[in-house]
This record gives C-alpha cells, sequence and structure tokens, in this order.
C-alpha cells in the first residue's frame, strides 16, 4: 500500500518531505490556489525532485463542504483551469482526482469523466450516491477513491473488499490503521501527519504498532519513550521544546513504519526501510523488513499434494498427567493419562526481525534468539518467586524515573505517578496471598431427629447457647463433659483370668 503525504504545496512540507527522502508526496489543487495567482504556468517538475511521485488531489472537499460560498460560475472556471493544470503536468504525475464539485450536481461531474485519462485518474465516489453507483463505478473505472467518513459504515467493507480484487482503491484522507487493513487498498493520502505541528499531537513507532497521543497527553507521552526517541536519531530536547521541524520528523518516520507494517499484514511483499540518515539524523539507521507475498515461491514450502504433518503451535507444549476416578457405574476406581497444556518460549524469534537488532549485544544476521525466559509457575512458592521479582523490577523503575523526574527539576510527573500505584498493587497482592487464612465448614443431617450423634452434640444448634461459664469466666471440665452428655470416669484394668 502507497501512502501520499498529503501537504506539499506549502514549501515548508515540501522541502522537509524531500530532505526525508520521503518517496511519494501528496498535493492539493486548490490549497495552492490560495498560495499561487497562476501567473504564470506552475510545474511541479521544477518543485518535486525527480525520484519523488507526485499526487494531484483536486482539494474539491473545500467547494464540498457546507457554507461554502463560491457560485456555480466559479467552480465552473476553476475545474476548467484545474484541467489545464493536469493537462501541464501529467507526466509528472502519479495520479490525479476528478474535479467532483457536488455543488455542480452529480451529472456535471459524471459528463466530465470522458475526458479523464484512463490510467491516472481517480474518480470518486460518494456517499449519498449509494452502492449500487459504487458497484458501477467499478465496472466502468480502474481507479476509485472514497473517502475516511464514508468508510466508517461497516456496511461498506465487504464491498469495499470485493472490488477491490478488480480494481484499485484509494482512501482519502485516511488516519486511521484498522480501515487501512479492513480492505485491500492501493493507495491512501493523509494530511494527518501534519497534526504533529498543527495541533502538538504526538505520533510514535514503538516496533510493532504506532501511538497517537493528543496535544494534552504529549508530555506523558514523550517522557515514556524518551529512550525510543532518542535511540530512532531525534532531537528529544526540540520535541520536548514543541519545534515543529523535528516533530514533524519523528511523525513522518512513525507513519511510514506504520505504513510498511501494514502492507505486510497485507502481503504485498513490501520492503520497508527506515528514512536514512540526514545532516539533522545521523543516527538514524534501521533494519530492512521484507514480507513475502503469499503468491511469491518460498523456498520451505512443501509439495501441497502432500500430507502435512501437524504440530504444535510455537509457545505450547503439553505434558501427561495420571487422573483417578471413580466409575459411575461399579464405583471402581481407576486411573487414566490426560495432558495438561503449558506455555513455553516459542523460540521463533530471529535477529534479523527483531526490533532491539540494532543494539543487542548478541545479534547475529540469520540467527535465532541467543536468549531464552525459562519462567515456570505452579506452585504457590513459585507464584510468591514471581511476584517477588515483578516488585523488584517495578521498584527500579520508579526509583529510576525518580531520579528522572529530580534532574528535570522536580515537577511532578503522572507517568512516575502511575508506576508507584502499580508497585503498590503488587506488594498488596504478595501481602493479601501470604495472609490468606484457612476455613473449614462441614454440614451434617441426621434421617432419624431422635437420634442425636456425637458430632452433633459437639457443635450444638445455635439455640442451645454456649456452655455455661464457672464463676471464674472459664467453663469447668466437667461441665463441659456434662452438658455434652459424657459421663467422666476412670480406666480400670480387667484382672488376668485365672488359670
Amino acid at each position: 500500500m502507497i501512502i501520499y503525504f498529503a501537504g506539499s504545496e506549502i514549501p515548508s512540507h515540501r522541502n522537509l518531505l524531500a530532505a526525508e527522502n520521503v518517496p511519494h508526496v501528496g498535493m492539493s489543487y486548490m490549497g495552492l490556489r490560495r498560495r499561487v495567482k497562476f501567473s504564470k504556468p506552475w510545474s511541479i517538475a521544477e518543485h518535486y525532485t525527480p525520484d519523488q511521485s507526485v499526487f494531484l488531489d483536486s482539494g474539491c472537499h473545500t467547494l464540498n463542504r457546507p457554507g461554502a460560498e463560491v457560485t456555480p460560475e466559479e467552480i465552473g472556471d476553476i475545474a476548467d483551469h484545474y484541467d489545464q493544470f493536469v493537462e501541464d503536468n501529467l507526466d509528472r504525475v502519479q495520479a490525479y482526482v476528478e474535479f467532483d464539485a457536488l455543488p455542480m450536481g452529480r451529472d456535471w461531474i459524471e459528463a466530465r469523466r470522458s475526458h479523464l485519462d484512463p490510467e491516472k485518474a481517480i474518480v470518486v465516489w460518494h456517499e449519498e450516491w449509494g452502492l449500487d453507483a459504487l458497484k458501477r463505478m467499478a465496472d466502468q473505472f480502474p481507479y476509485i477513491a472514497v473517502g475516511q467518513g464514508t468508510c466508517g459504515d461497516r456496511d461498506i467493507i465487504p464491498t469495499l473488499r470485493s472490488i477491490s480484487r478488480t480494481i484499485r482503491l484509494h482512501g482519502m484522507g485516511f488516519s486511521s490503521p484498522p480501515l487501512m487493513l479492513a480492505a485491500d487498498w492501493h493507495s491512501v493520502s493523509s494530511t494527518t501527519w501534519l497534526s504533529a505541528a498543527q495541533h502538538g499531537e504526538t505520533f510514535i513507532w514503538t516496533g510493532n504498532e504506532m501511538k497517537r497521543y493528543p496535544a494534552r497527553y504529549k508530555g506523558q507521552a514523550r517522557k515514556r519513550h524518551r529512550t525510543l526517541i532518542t535511540s530512532a536519531g531525534f532531537d528529544i530536547e526540540r520535541i520536548d521544546a514543541d519545534d515543529a521541524t523535528e516533530n514533524l520528523r519523528l511523525s513522518l518516520w512513525s507513519w511510514r513504519h506504520q505504513i510498511d507494517h501494514i502492507s505486510q499484514r497485507h502481503g504485498k511483499g513490501v520492503t520497508a526501510t527506515a528514512p536514512p540518515p540526514t545532516p539533522e539524523n545521523a543516527e538514524s539507521s534501521a533494519t530492512p523488513v521484507t514480507a513475502t507475498s503469499p503468491h511469491a515461491p518460498n523456498e520451505g514450502a512443501t509439495d501441497p499434494s502432500a500430507t502435512r504433518v501437524r504440530k504444535l503451535l510455537p509457545g505450547i507444549e503439553t505434558e501427561e498427567f495420571t487422573h483417578r476416578y471413580s466409575d459411575p457405574d461399579t464405583g471402581e476406581r481407576k486411573t487414566r493419562t490426560e495432558h495438561r497444556i503449558n506455555a513455553v518460549d516459542p523460540k521463533v524469534r530471529v535477529c534479523d526481525g527483531c526490533f532491539l537488532a540494532n543494539k543487542c549485544p548478541e545479534y547475529s544476521p540469520g540467527e535465532s534468539c541467543a536468549y531464552e525466559m525459562p519462567v515456570r509457575v505452579r506452585t504457590k512458592e513459585q507464584y510468591i518467586a514471581l511476584l517477588d521479582s515483578m516488585i523488584s523490577m517495578q521498584a527500579m523503575r520508579v526509583f529510576s524515573m525518580r531520579m528522572s523526574e529530580e534532574v528535570e527539576g522536580g515537577y511532578a510527573d503522572p507517568n512516575l505517578s502511575s508506576e508507584m500505584d502499580r508497585l503498590a498493587k503488587f506488594v498488596k497482592l504478595k501481602s493479601d496471598i501470604e495472609e490468606a487464612g484457612f476455613t473449614f465448614s462441614m454440614k451434617m443431617q441426621s434421617k432419624d431427629s431422635a437420634e442425636v450423634g456425637l458430632i452433633s452434640r459437639l457443635f450444638p444448634s445455635k439455640t442451645q447457647g454456649p456452655p455455661a461459664l464457672s464463676p471464674a469466666g472459664t467453663v469447668s471440665a466437667e461441665d463441659a463433659l456434662g452438658q455434652l452428655g459424657i459421663m467422666d470416669a476412670e480406666i480400670v484394668e480387667e484382672p488376668a483370668p485365672r488359670e
């Protein structure tokens, strides 16, 4: 899947995208029109590097919004100029979106489609046209765009999955990774990466997912991921100071990893690489991650006609044990062999795909992980030992964060507070386990109420009350035995019989 980082009609954004070697960029014609008077032809080739593929958006969403004060005559003039702009730059754009001005009506939009380039033009489907219109468009055009707001309805996802098998789908204004995974998108365009500068948001790729923090949580997020941000080659001090350029660089880096991750999930066979080092990012590096297409030949694949041997899932093992039980029919005691399931170290992690490859002291290309985690928790003692280890690790984290808090001036760090709460929960959990008591309860029932056994005498009903106390406040042995119906007596040996 290709992501076009939109907003490049603004020179500062365009220069940053070029400096970070971003291969796919997007620009808005209407956004450019607000900045340029077009007194002379504006050439895309002159403003973008030769190795960048450019996606041209008409920007008609600004005309389609409620309250847009543009007359039909003005829209017609803008559409004619847009057609000329596309024609002048057609050889330099990778794809362009039709001029879908809704105020002009659906018939007007469809009538203009006869002049579109069949390879590079993208027609836009609008939700109010209905799913039948989308299916008809899929039969006529090879490249269709759908907006993110339209895809919020789950009913459309099956249709998108179906048509994506035969045509190319483009997502306009996409910012939702789950939605990008919902269908087989050929490309998406988005200005969300600019939120790092426009709205103070923080985007951080953590190795297997991207975290998006709103502005009110940016302080916590940057402290939590300080080591990761620094190790990726970014200036954490500039990021903490809300430097727009550095935060946009971090956003670009995170989004590119996110898109590569999604492409791998789709099985596109995309090779994902982080932005190469630049003068500002001399330490930035990443290990390429290659996803193999499911249709490509696999070196380790077996003959599909052969019977495959089924195996246990990595990370799971079973062990035999003897189960003793009573036969419900005969009452005879019997045994049978059963299996327990255990979680173990899967041992499938390889150095080349590990997110710690650049730092691990045991890294070796092509080898499996040199470390193992022999954790086994079966008995109470093992459980307590595990809790002790977790408490120790959590305490070290808390003390380390405490030192960091002091170094930064003593301002209360909410991340530290949450980790302290977690440590307190671990300590309380261990205390509760160690102080757990033992309770024994017994229920007895007699078929003959006239027969009262010894147990009933030992445990009388509550209505009988406790044994009477002696004046000294204690129950004498004689009184207690008398109330229980037991007579005190001596044991006398029977004399041996005479011969």
